[in-house]
């Protein structure tokens, strides 16, 4: 009897793989194959897009936009192909983890899942597009809004932020080019972006590890200290200031030693007139010197 409910068990367990693997697809890669399957993400076929461009060469790779032929009608997509895929493909798929922890928040980018370019055997992943770029592209439209409006995009960007931190995970590079912006039926959404950096609270990224756009960059950070949810609340307060601004912060400034010595000696952008107070105030909470006295992406 036993044996046979090893058997029946093996032969569940065999069912089961198949229903999964004809549901999300087959990547010819184990650890691919359990990631998809593990995530509830979808393996597609590379003859499945079409359109396939060339768009930038982001931090972390190469980022091409693509049109997905789907059975209910084409999407624009963005493909991502990670520069470490070779090196390691656990390393590959962190990112991915960490978008797939939070991408049920309507501000998070969608992970559709994964791809294979046949031409260079490189796997890649398949993401929501944004159809109006990212937010430092559009930073001469939003500072024309009124206040309302500009509040309420503040709103979404923390939000994303804070389901990021309620996940016990820090973004470690949030800044206006990984924040995007999509138009549907005449109505913005905006998406937090590229977790690439996204770490576990508790593990994060070494001290002297920096990484990051340099006026984003808490000055602890710039220090040497590791990143903490506080760091991203001071990468949020230049976001604040674009809004008011129109431009990227220290856009006149090299991104170079000076400008990180600078922030880490107190100078931030300067105040824009006509600013609200209570605006200001909360803006130079957020960008403190001390992260302790900064509030937290829920408050």
């Amino acid at each position: 009897i036993g044996m046979g409910v090893v058997v029946g068990v093996g032969r569940v367990v065999v069912v089961v793989r198949l229903i999964l693997s004809s549901k999300f697809g087959k990547s010819g890669n184990i650890i691919i194959n359990s990631f998809i399957i593990g995530k509830r993400l979808r393996w597609i076929p590379y003859d499945k897009f079409k359109n396939v461009v060339y768009l930038n060469e982001g931090g972390f790779g190469t980022i091409y936009r693509a049109i997905w032929l789907k059975n209910n009608g084409d999407e624009k997509v963005i493909l991502k192909c990670p520069k470490n895929l070779n090196e390691d493909l656990n390393e590959f798929l962190k990112e991915w983890k960490h978008h797939t922890s939070v991408f049920s928040s309507i501000d998070i980018v969608n992970v559709y899942g994964f791809t294979k370019d046949p031409n260079t055997s490189k796997y890649m992943v398949v993401v929501e597009y944004a159809n109006k770029g990212n937010l430092r592209e559009n930073l001469t439209r939003i500072v024309k809004n009124n206040w309302n409006q500009k509040l309420y995009m503040l709103y979404e960007i923390i939000s994303g932020l804070c389901k990021i931190h309620g996940n016990n995970l820090i973004h470690c590079d949030f800044h206006d080019g990984n924040i995007l912006n999509h138009n549907e039926k005449n109505k913005d959404k905006i998406y937090v972006s590229d977790l690439g950096l996204c770490q576990p609270i508790k593990s994060v990224l070494e001290e002297y590890d920096i990484y990051g756009v340099i006026p984003f960059m808490a000055p602890e950070v710039l220090r040497g200290k590791s990143y903490t949810p506080a760091s991203d609340i001071y990468s949020f307060s230049m976001i604040m200031w674009e809004f008011t601004s129109g431009v990227p912060p220290f856009n006149d400034r090299a991104h170079d030693l000076q400008l990180s010595l600078s922030i880490c000696e107190g100078e931030r952008p300067e105040i824009i007139e006509n600013t609200p107070q209570c605006y200001v105030d909360l803006m130079k909470k957020c960008w403190n010197e001390d992260p302790l006295n900064r509030p937290s992406a829920l408050k």
